[in-house]
């Protein structure tokens, strides 16, 4: 048994009534996009301050390389024969000093000067500096 209703031609079949919520609103569309917006500015925010944060340990890195290359260097020599001296490493010069000899240690005055971060009084990221100083003593003990 067939119990379509039948449908004169031409007439359309009746519709569900529609609910008063068909899609999103003007509103909501905007709101969303202002939190996506402030997402992403905060992301790449974020990616920059890593760039610059890595680059500082890079900084940071080459300039303890050079100072613990100086430090061998005056290690290597007599304990009696340590002089004023200098050594460059590419854009960073390590210059040391050593004081008066005692009877088993005498002490010697590093000189880091190179690129580097400048001190700032105020909080965030400190500028980079091209001839940023560091001075480091180290005790020169004396080998029998």
């Amino acid at each position: 048994m067939d119990t379509r209703i039948p449908i004169p031609h031409g007439d359309t079949p009746p519709r569900a009534p529609r609910s008063r919520r068909g899609g999103f609103s003007l509103i909501e569309v905007i709101v969303a996009l202002m939190v996506l917006s402030i997402g992403i500015l905060g992301m790449a925010a974020g990616a920059g301050w890593m760039v610059r944060v890595a680059h500082y340990g890079e900084l940071e890195t080459r300039r303890s390389a050079a100072l613990q290359s100086a430090v061998e260097t005056v290690r290597a020599q007599l304990f009696d024969q340590v002089s004023d001296d200098s050594e460059a490493f590419g854009d960073i010069t390590v210059s040391w000093t050593p004081g008066p000899a005692g009877t088993n240690s005498r002490s010697v005055e590093f000189v880091v000067v190179g690129p580097g971060r400048v001190s700032s009084p105020g909080g965030g990221m400190p500028p980079v500096g091209t001839a940023v100083t560091d001075t480091f003593t180290y005790t020169l003990l004396r080998r029998d």
